[in-house]
């Protein structure tokens, strides 16, 4: 009987795998940007803006996470440098995001 359970458990693993229905690891968690990074959103009737600026003593590498939408590119902000991400529709912005 346990080499049949054996056999049952590998057939099974062996079909997830192959569906592509097994657990993978998740991707690293994104840290949230420092304090000194600021975030603003402008919500108009047309668009959806979010506005990055660095406030930083030193170059960060940041990215906007949107909720229902598409992230901004991880991008370098020197000190005083703006990240601008305009989107339309249901989008809305989530956290602003160490890479």
């Amino acid at each position: 009987m346990r080499t049949r359970r054996t056999t049952v458990a590998t057939l099974t693993a062996t079909a997830l795998l192959g569906s592509g229905l097994a657990l993978t690891a998740s991707p690293a968690y994104a840290a949230p940007a420092p304090s000194c990074v600021k975030t603003r959103v402008y919500n108009t009737a047309s668009d959806y803006t979010v506005q990055v600026r660095n406030a930083c003593d030193r170059a960060v590498r940041v990215k906007i996470v949107m909720r229902l939408g598409r992230d901004s590119k991880c991008t370098t902000l020197r000190k005083g440098q703006y990240l601008y991400h305009r989107t339309t529709g249901l989008q809305t912005w989530k956290e602003t995001v160490t890479c």
